[in-house]
């Protein structure tokens, strides 16, 4: 995944969550309109209406991405919420309980603000406690300015603890789903190769790990006085003919695993055990290479390759492997390079 793609996916996970989060709080909200109208709450019905129009509002905010602002509006506006409906109605109605799923929500702003300072997540969990405190004190010595029925408060303990623990829970999966792409991303750039996009040696070891690898034949090559292209043309020609190179590669064995070993050398893992055939692919990917017709300019510039190729037994690990069809690949560059050897 390129930087600009882990941007979208960033962005885009704090919009996505941003807007649903939002319309749950406004969904959430008009539910208690209409429990504090049955109830006969009037005066929290009125505090809930004007909530009702802030998270309409809030959308604007949304709209303009000032996504850090948003959650700086929410949280002091639950803590204001919370402040007004624990007082009115005690503590054992329970909106105390939110409290606890903002903690989570202040860590997850800080997580994807720009500054990712968690100094202020700790800061914000102090002061949710000591708020938590302060009104269970504050309910134990005041009465509640309104006595509800016991149905009414059951019913609003048990709403609010269903939906703190969804509340936690939803935040959680998507930061855990969001944690699960980036290692991914970063396991699957581990193992590509920067300038050709295909896997490196660590995506071949990765492939001698999970691969069945019987009747299957590891073909090494690598470019012919590729040294002198460099020296002669510069690095930024090499680059291009690498690239180039692995592009053929892959193109010329759809079927099989490539990879860049490491400088101008590569690895094919060919799944086709029989000599002839393997002999005839790689015999096929030398010719491509050869005809290919690279340019510095005005100048026209040929490459060829060597290859040396050894067949899978159970008793070899990776590297003795490489190792055998190394020697065979040195072999052909003894005879003259621009062949294959099996």
């Amino acid at each position: 995944m390129s930087v600009s793609s882990e941007k979208t996916n960033y962005y885009s996970t704090i919009r996505k969550t941003c807007y649903s989060a939002n319309i749950i709080y406004l969904v959430v909200r008009v539910f208690y309109l209409i429990l504090f109208l049955i109830a006969g709450l009037h005066i929290l019905a009125i505090v809930d209406g004007v909530t009702i129009l802030f998270y309409c509002l809030f959308f604007l905010v949304l709209n303009k991405r000032k996504h850090y602002l948003y959650a700086l509006l929410c949280g002091n506006e639950f803590f204001v919420f919370i402040s007004v409906t624990t007082v009115m109605l005690g503590f054992g109605a329970g909106f105390h309980l939110y409290l606890i799923g903002l903690c989570v929500v202040s860590f997850f702003t800080s997580y994807f603000s720009k500054a990712r300072n968690i100094r202020g997540s700790v800061v914000w969990v102090g002061l949710s406690l000591a708020f938590y405190l302060s009104l269970y004190f504050v309910t134990q010595n005041v009465a509640p300015y309104y006595y509800i029925d016991k149905w009414l408060e059951t019913t609003l303990f048990v709403t609010h603890a269903i939906a703190v623990f969804a509340f936690v829970a939803s935040y959680l999966l998507v930061f855990v789903k969001y944690a699960l792409s980036l290692e991914n991303r970063i396991r699957n750039e581990s193992r590509t190769d920067e300038l050709t996009q295909i896997s490196n040696r660590y995506g071949l070891y990765d492939y001698f790990e999970d691969e069945d690898k019987d009747s299957t034949t590891l073909a090494l090559f690598d470019i012919d006085d590729f040294k002198i292209v460099n020296d002669t043309y510069g690095h930024v020609v090499g680059d291009d003919i690498l690239k180039k190179v692995a592009e053929i590669t892959t193109d010329t064995l759809k079927d099989d695993f490539v990879c860049r070993y490491g400088g101008e050398e590569f690895v094919i893992v060919l799944r086709e055990g029989k000599e002839k055939t393997v002999f005839d692919k790689l015999e096929e990917l030398r010719k491509r290479i050869e005809e290919e017709i690279f340019y510095y300019r005005q100048t026209e510039i040929r490459i060829t390759i060597t290859v040396g190729a050894s067949e899978y037994r159970k008793d070899l690990t990776l590297e003795k492997w490489v190792e055998l069809a190394d020697v065979k690949m040195y072999a052909g560059k003894g005879a003259g390079k621009n062949q294959v050897v099996i």
